[in-house]
């Protein structure tokens, strides 16, 4: 299948995030509330999962027979695991105390749907090897344009300015493997009526929104308030917006009716006053 994606040159400028400049020294000048100093641990919980998603991706049959998938999973794993990587050393600089085993808990307390998940991928790459890549490459576009999305959300509301510089840095790289996602989704689904019916029912029956699964439930629904107001803000029907363009997509509203679901609003402002962290550091 052709491709508008160009894997080698994908493959020629992925590498680290780049953090040598950082001045981690100055992190705790500027102040987070508790709020997103809990937003941004879930962003280094879910970027460090990517290795137990690669896990399962690699057990199926298209990550061997689709020559663009075993070069893309390589790099997109290598990509994120430095993702998770910065905001772990971020969270340190800023003086939040991290267990280096918070990958090995993080997996041990992975819910029984990730499980389910791992499972379900495999099945349906075998029931269905032609069909299941568009269903996996749209879930794919889905997560990378949400957590994008979240990234431009974070860096809004926290006013950090190194904060700022890593995030947009690691924006490049997620744009690029959404990039990826959605295009490889779009040609397959405009091709085949069957994978737009199958990735339709899979999102239908099992989609949660990104990090849900390695994250509590709590954890999942405070960055979906604090990143996004929940069914209140904006950020929501952006994200439903772009996926919509997709062949077959065109119903999906299941962000929308997680944060209805589930009661999600706005984010208190107290949420992002940094005055009180400030006075509190005075009092202390």
């Amino acid at each position: 299948m052709t491709s508008r994606f160009d894997i080698d040159r994908f493959m020629e400028q992925s590498g680290a995030v780049e953090l040598d400049d950082i001045a981690w020294e100055d992190v705790p000048k500027y102040p987070l509330t508790p709020e997103a100093l809990r937003a941004l641990r879930y962003f280094m919980t879910t970027e460090s999962a990517t290795f137990y998603y690669l896990r399962g991706l690699i057990q199926t049959k298209p990550a061997l027979a689709e020559p663009e998938f075993a070069p893309f999973l390589c790099a997109w794993a290598f990509e994120e695991e430095f993702h998770g990587r910065a905001f772990h050393k971020f969270m340190r600089a800023y003086g939040v105390d991290v267990d280096e085993d918070y990958r090995a808990k993080m997996y041990s307390r992975r819910t029984g749907g990730e499980r389910k998940d791992e499972i379900g991928q495999f099945l349906l790459s075998v029931l269905f090897p032609e069909a299941w890549p568009a269903a996996h490459m749209a879930w794919g576009a889905i997560q990378e344009w949400t957590t994008y999305t979240a990234y431009t959300q974070l860096i809004q509301r926290t006013g950090h300015p190194i904060l700022e510089t890593i995030c947009r840095r690691i924006m490049k790289q997620e744009l690029r493997h959404f990039s990826f996602y959605y295009h490889q989704a779009e040609e397959r689904l405009r091709s085949s009526r069957f994978a737009q019916e199958l990735t339709s029912r899979t999102l239908k029956f099992a989609w949660t929104p990104v990090g849900d699964g390695m994250s509590s439930k709590d954890d999942v629904a405070h960055a979906l308030q604090y990143l996004f107001d929940g069914a209140e803000g904006t950020a929501v029907a952006t994200i439903e917006k772009k996926i919509r363009q997709l062949p077959g997509l065109e119903w999906f509203d299941l962000l929308s009716r997680y944060v209805s679901r589930n009661g999600i609003r706005r984010a208190p402002e107290s949420w992002f006053d940094r005055s009180r962290v400030e006075s509190a550091a005075v009092l202390a």
